[in-house]
């Protein structure tokens, strides 16, 4: 009988969160590299400068990668205050499979 033997998966997984606080409601998007967190939050500048309305895409991973799983929009012509920041956060996580 064989036996099963457990083997780890990639252990280091960093995440890309653009960081939004419209008026104290604060909103964390993931996006899949940290040039697209850097692109979005400069779309966001930009549409408060001009007080606009901006579409942030949610996103989240799944089998097959990244995907866009919703949308957020804040009007930022309304608001009083609005600031942006991007965040990397290192994910440490293992997940076992069995190998038959």
């Amino acid at each position: 009988m064989a036996t099963a033997r457990m083997k780890p998966s990639v252990p280091d997984r960093t995440e890309h969160l653009v960081v939004v606080d419209v008026d104290g409601v604060v909103d964390e998007v993931l996006v899949a590299t940290a040039d697209d967190a850097e692109q979005l939050a400069a779309a966001v500048v930009d549409a408060a400068a001009a007080l606009a309305t901006i579409v942030l895409p949610v996103g989240g991973f799944s089998s097959g990668g990244f995907v866009v799983v919703g949308h957020i929009v804040h009007d930022l012509a309304k608001a009083k205050r609005t600031s942006v920041r991007v965040e990397s956060r290192s994910l440490q996580f293992a997940s076992m499979g069995i190998k038959k």
